[in-house]
């Protein structure tokens, strides 16, 4: 009874936006095609087994004989113990990643198959997890270079692990995230490609993100009757590396294939196969890599035998483009969960770089200093702030400062605050800003007088400038520049006199820093092809070519652009998780600040600081990540690597 009403649940939460794109799918009953399997042999209590590709080769997971290596009719390699599960994923020329399920333990035993020699070298044994492990899959990403494998205890509880990074095992696997999954989970996989996690359950089939970057997303991908035309539930998944989806129906007897889905949110009908006078309880996949070739390999637990067929996929891998670049360091994380941070400048020290400091914002309290290690120095709980930035050169009191301006949006006003040569802050005070629901903001020196540039919701952006007089600061405003709908990032260009302004939903436009130029901003760049909105943070690099960069929080990416005109795309990139640092990558980023002037032995050419709008390993609120402007450009290719 208690089940019934956890898949209720299930139903209710998970269905009822997505049924109707389901209930729209082609009836997925076609002509079912028969496979044709070839017995390989039988083993006493096997459970799951996994053909190594191009080779003679069977990995066999056996409740009485343990793991096994048959090369033929000849056994290679042995592994004593209960293991009811076995899967494979490639790590270079016949080398494999193998990683088993021991029933008796609840743990995973990692280690590598050497297809060479024929020989299981054990790795380590994932025993750590706190669950009672029944069902894993792996995830071999190659986009950001890494492997994890998902762990789930069918009872809606599950965690990633990861265990591989740049081609190098970690010293022990690093927990990466906690997952909520159905009730009475019996299957996952994972599509390397797109990054997309299936798991099967009594009322289907769901796809989440497998990337703990990616938006926390489900949808649905085919459901059981009455809800759908699936006939019945699916007891074993499997997926190629083009990102092709199989499932073995719980009659033993059928398999469903999916085409890669052409994306997120849609797919086509599945073919129907059928595995004629025979019967299976586990299904996998392998294949050699680049190829259109793959093997299913199925095991019928109840006769103690093993078969495979060879199949030909419909799709061709193709690898993401982007690179990836990881985080040298990362701040303090807030001290509160939810959606706090919000947007960094970097103050660099006149005479010791390594003593900069980085602002941020905590969108919820005020605004926070750090070290270049990420050590919180000083907090000014002075209300809700959103985005920050600062100037040098700004004369108070009798002396020469750095001033930093931020949007307040508690009274919709300007908030100020001033740094000593020493890197210390303290407040200089506030002015009022004239709009009505106060977002983002930038500054500027033109022309010898500091500006700031702030804007709102309804896609106004007021200029002023900013002046100190009897001890107080002033605010004029100075021009109006209108944008048809929602701005927040800017970023000015002060030896050029142009600023770029971040329309969310549009794309990036460029205007002129002086306040008497009332033309209209000219496009540099557009939400499309390689920008996914939201355009959230500007940052800008100095030099005699300088770069724009945008944040493209719809896709987690980071576009380069020229900051001259005609403003040609350059490159982009991700910033992914770093394991052996306990840094992971960064997501949904709302600010960026990037200083080229801040050279130091961990940023030889400059600094980038990004907020991280969604931290992803357990426990960890947001913060903000530390990359180095060098990687990025040796990444992007736009400089060589240092030898």
């Amino acid at each position: 009874m208690k089940k019934q009403k956890l898949y209720k649940t299930t139903l209710i939460l998970g269905l009822l936006g997505a049924l109707s794109a389901c209930q729209n799918q082609t009836n997925q009953q076609t002509v079912q095609q028969p496979l044709q399997l070839q017995t390989q042999g039988s083993v006493a209590g096997i459970v799951d087994s996994a053909q190594v590709p191009g080779k003679d080769q069977i990995l066999i997971a056996s409740e009485h004989k343990g793991l096994v290596l048959r090369q033929g009719s000849t056994l290679k390699a042995h592994l004593p113990g209960a293991f009811k599960q076995v899967r494979l994923s490639e790590l270079s020329d016949n080398q494999w990643l193998y990683a088993a399920l021991e029933g008796s333990k609840d743990s995973v035993f990692v280690g590598t198959l050497d297809a060479n020699s024929a020989q299981l070298l054990p790795r380590f044994e994932l025993s750590q997890t706190g669950l009672l492990v029944d069902n894993f899959c792996l995830f071999s990403d190659k986009t950001n270079q890494t492997l994890s494998i998902f762990v789930s205890d069918g009872r809606g509880r599950a965690e990633q692990w990861l265990l591989r990074q740049q081609q190098s095992w970690l010293q022990t696997p690093l927990l990466l995230r906690t997952l909520s999954l159905p009730y009475d989970s019996d299957s996952c996989a994972v599509d390397p490609r797109n990054g997309y996690l299936y798991i099967s359950e009594p009322l289907g089939i769901w796809r989440y993100s497998a990337r703990i970057e990616d938006n926390p997303q489900y949808y649905p991908v085919s459901l059981v009757a009455p809800y759908g035309s699936q006939s019945e539930p699916a007891v074993s998944l499997a997926t190629s590396d083009s990102g092709e989806l199989f499932a073995l129906l719980e009659n033993g007897q059928q398999v469903l294939y999916w085409d890669a889905p052409d994306a997120a949110d849609s797919w086509s009908a599945a073919d129907s196969l059928g595995l004629e006078n025979d019967m299976a309880t586990m299904m996998n996949l392998s294949q050699l890599p680049g190829t259109a070739k793959a093997t299913l390999s199925f095991t019928n637990e109840l006769q103690g035998q093993y078969a495979t067929t060879q199949i030909s996929l419909k799709s061709a891998f193709t690898a993401q483009a982007l690179p990836v670049v990881r985080p040298a360091a990362q701040s303090q994380p807030a001290l509160q969960f939810g959606d706090a941070m919000d947007d960094p400048a970097i103050w660099v020290h006149p005479t010791n770089p390594d003593a900069s400091r980085v602002l941020g914002t905590h969108k919820k309290q005020g605004l926070e200093v750090y070290d270049l290690q990420g050590k919180r120095l000083q907090e000014f709980k002075d209300g809700r702030l959103n985005n920050v930035d600062l100037r040098d050169g700004f004369s108070w009191q009798g002396r020469t400062i750095s001033i930093a301006a931020a949007s307040k949006r508690n009274d919709d006003s300007l908030a100020f605050y001033g740094i000593e040569a020493n890197g210390h802050v303290f407040r200089l005070g506030s002015a009022p800003s004239g709009l009505e629901e106060i977002y983002g903001l930038c500054m500027a020196i033109f022309e010898g007088s500091h500006y700031v540039f702030a804007n709102n919701k309804a896609g106004l952006t007021f200029q002023y400038r900013v002046k100190a007089y009897q001890d107080k600061l002033h605010a004029e405003k100075m021009r109006e520049i209108p944008l048809s709908s929602q701005p927040e990032g800017c970023v000015a260009d002060d030896t050029r006199g142009r600023l770029f302004i971040g329309e969310e939903d549009v794309g990036i436009w460029a205007t002129s820093l002086n306040p008497a130029d009332n033309s209209q901003p000219v496009s540099v760049a557009k939400v499309g092809k390689h920008l996914v909105d939201d355009v959230e943070g500007l940052a800008l690099s100095f030099g005699d070519a300088p770069v724009l960069v945008v944040s493209s929080q719809g896709n987690n990416s980071y576009q380069l652009y020229e900051a001259t005109p005609p403003y040609r795309h350059l490159a982009g990139f991700r910033v992914g998780l770093d394991g052996f640092k306990g840094i992971d990558g960064a997501s949904e980023t709302d600010g960026l600040a990037l200083s080229t002037r801040l050279r130091t032995q961990d940023y030889p050419e400059g600094l980038l600081v990004l907020q991280d709008g969604r931290n992803r390993f357990p426990d960890q609120p947001q913060n903000f990540k530390y990359v180095s402007w060098r990687d990025v450009l040796e990444s992007t290719g736009l400089k060589k690597p240092k030898k």
